[in-house]
């Protein structure tokens, strides 16, 4: 089952966004704080990370780079406030970034894009 993580200090947007995922079929942990979150990457095989840019503890800046810093290619999708710049986020290797507030059909069209790409390539370097 894919695996999701969930790292967002919005207790209410957090649970909704398991929710959603998980009746989409996807196995979901959450992390309310970046410490947490950096530990789920190291603890967790995940498949995604939906990861709040301003986040307590770590910031989704410091874990981005610390996960692509170790060649960790796993999709980011970072979730962020309009008057932060596009460039911010995918300067630190996320692999998409949404603007709050969003759809949730826009970020499940993203996750579903990401993991598609994922088992694209896990496929095409099997053969």
């Amino acid at each position: 089952m894919t695996h999701i993580l969930v790292a967002e200090d919005e207790v209410n947007l957090a649970q909704f966004l398991e929710l959603e995922l998980n009746y989409q079929g996807y196995q979901v942990s959450v992390a309310y704080d970046g410490l947490t979150a950096m530990i789920a990457t190291q603890k967790l095989q995940l498949d995604l990370i939906i990861l709040d840019w301003m986040i307590p503890g770590l910031s989704g800046w410091e874990i981005c780079h610390s996960l692509r810093s170790h060649a960790n290619n796993i999709p980011i999708i970072l979730l962020g406030h309009k008057n932060q710049l596009r460039d911010d986020y995918l300067d630190v290797g996320a692999d998409d970034y949404l603007c709050k507030p969003f759809e949730v059909e826009e970020l499940l069209a993203k996750v579903w894009t990401h993991l598609s790409k994922t088992q694209q390539n896990f496929l095409s370097n099997k053969d």
